[in-house]
């Protein structure tokens, strides 16, 4: 298990990928492949592995900190992730028990890697049906924001107020950047919705959507406050930025169990007149919507 830890400190300037490099570095395959072995000894001998949990815990958690933003560095960051995930669903949660250290996982690992990142932007614009399919069928399993949802739902198993809390105030500071400059800052708004959706679901199937909800956020208010608007808008031509218009369909359909009927009421018209939306993912979104709403039973 040295070995396993000294390789993840190992750091070799010479071998470092470029700003703009797509693919990973030999250091960065190399320690993504530690890391997922780590993964693996965590989830089949959790007994076992128990003393080196900690140390190996700590390097995993200084790589995640000290990557960037650039494609180059995914793989090491959703396996990275990955590993924090599995410690945070196992007997070994008391790792993320204080409050500053659920603080620092929040804040710096959760939350920048739910950003939506300029190759998801540009598949979004140029390949919208593999945005679709990718999100739709759920093969975005190795993307960092769908990793950092599942890190988002790991903690909450076991501390799930205190990680409502944290975010609730992210949340409100992202929708308060939306605010006051919405056509610069749309993807702060993205951000939180995404948020919302990780905070919220407790279980779910892709028949009925979201079956289990946290309590403690307010998925109505938040509907109508922050979501409705959004759709709203489109609707009557006033085009909030495609992606928020997107969002706000996916969350609809996401909760169609837990809204109410007269939100329906509501909501029916609005996803008809998306139908004619010129961006081919909003248009996709809102007949896979519709369709799934129709399968709601009172």
């Amino acid at each position: 298990m040295n070995g396993f830890v000294e390789l993840l400190k190992y750091s070799n300037p010479a071998l470092a990928a470029d700003d703009d490099d797509a693919e990973p570095a030999p250091t960065s395959v190399l320690q993504a492949a530690v890391v997922e072995s780590l993964a693996l000894y965590m989830s089949k001998y959790e007994e076992e592995f128990q003393p080196f949990l900690g140390p190996c815990l700590g390097h995993a958690w200084s790589l995640l900190t000290s990557t960037s933003l650039a494609p180059h560095h995914d793989l090491l960051v959703t396996t990275s992730v990955r590993f924090l995930t599995t410690v945070a669903c196992s007997v070994h949660h008391h790792h993320f028990a204080k409050a500053e250290v659920l603080n620092e996982v929040c804040h710096k690992i959760i939350a920048p890697n739910m950003q939506l990142l300029q190759a998801d932007e540009e598949l979004f614009e140029d390949q919208p049906f593999e945005y679709v399919r990718k999100d739709i069928e759920g093969s975005d399993a190795d993307t960092r924001r769908r990793v950092a949802v599942e890190l988002v739902r790991g903690l909450c198993r076991n501390y799930e107020v205190q990680v409502t809390q944290l975010f609730s105030a992210n949340i409100s500071t992202l929708l308060e950047q939306y605010k006051q400059n919405p056509a610069a800052n749309w993807k702060a708004k993205d951000v939180a919705i995404y948020l919302v959706i990780a905070l919220t679901i407790k279980g779910g199937t892709a028949a009925r959507g979201a079956t289990q909800t946290n309590a403690l956020v307010d998925l109505h208010d938040f509907f109508s406050q922050h979501v409705l608007c959004e759709l709203q808008a489109a609707a009557t031509g006033a085009a909030p930025h495609p992606v928020l218009i997107a969002d706000a369909v996916k969350f609809v359909s996401v909760f169609r169990v837990q809204l109410s009927r007269a939100v329906y009421d509501t909501v029916f018209p609005l996803l008809l007149s998306l139908l004619a939306s010129p961006n081919p993912v909003v248009h996709t979104y809102a007949a896979s919507a519709i369709e799934r709403l129709l399968t709601v039973r009172d």
